[in-house]
């Protein structure tokens, strides 16, 4: 079987979901591929060179090359889940907490509303992995509310612009620049426009103007003030037994935060 690499995967879901998504490695471990195909199936719609017969040659291969983009990340995650299987992607060690039951029933749900069965793993997690793992809210009430949460937030252009960093012609040139699914601190870091501190720097500040992230299940209906609140304590609670050591095993030093 070819083998892949986190960076392929990485890369792959990024063509699929979009940049309004934190594709982590966080998330490869709760990314179902019912999620992955309904993503595929929407961008392939979207971006389907027979759409664009009527508009230019540029146009037209430009449209060519990203629907073959979006062919190859579907077939690499549809390998990332079969290699899934037979590693440790999907392994972790027991928690003391497992997973409460959906109240929705089962037949009324979609195939995105997909439920998470078995132990929570033994890492640290943020407060909407916590909830998903806990069988709280489902993959896709988790990727709405990642979207929900980052639309909140400034753009890095924006705040570039506002801090001096850029001014509007090096913005455009940057949005301009097609280099497949790159995100735009990515391409101004390899345009030679800002440095790699700078763009963690703006998400670092980015990241401090948006909204929690539980507000968003709260508004929506989907948990109480009081159900949210008891999950932030179990969260911390599970947090705080996770061994020190596991809580920078994951992180690689020298990438975008």
């Amino acid at each position: 079987m070819t083998t892949i690499t986190e960076t392929d995967v990485v890369q792959a879901c990024r063509t699929l979901f979009g940049t309004e998504v934190n594709i982590s490695r966080d998330f490869l471990h709760y990314v179902q591929p019912s999620g992955v195909k309904s993503a595929y199936r929407k961008k392939a719609k979207e971006t389907h060179p027979d759409l664009f017969t009527a508009d230019s040659l540029h146009i037209q291969q430009k449209q060519t090359v990203l629907f073959r983009e979006i062919i190859r990340a579907y077939d690499v995650l549809t390998l990332f889940f079969k290699q899934r299987e037979k590693i440790a992607w999907r392994c972790a060690p027991k928690a003391s907490h497992a997973p409460d039951r959906p109240r929705e029933n089962a037949s009324a749900r979609t195939r995105d509303e997909i439920y998470y069965y078995g132990n929570v793993p033994h890492r640290t997690l943020q407060i909407g992995q916590y909830l998903y793992y806990r069988g709280k809210i489902s993959f896709g009430a988790l990727i709405r509310a990642l979207i929900w949460q980052r639309k909140q937030r400034p753009s890095i252009g924006d705040i570039a612009l506002r801090w001096g960093m850029l001014d509007a012609d090096r913005i455009d040139k940057v949005s301009r620049t097609y280099d497949g699914p790159r995100l735009f601190g990515e391409k101004a870091v390899q345009l030679g426009l800002l440095t790699i501190f700078q763009v963690n720097t703006i998400l670092l500040y980015q990241r401090s103007q948006q909204n929690r992230l539980g507000s968003y299940f709260v508004l929506n209906n989907i948990l109480s003030p009081e159900e949210l609140e008891r999950a932030a304590r179990e969260l911390r609670e599970h947090n705080a037994g996770v061994p020190a050591a596991s809580l920078y095993a994951e992180r690689k030093p020298g990438t975008y935060a």
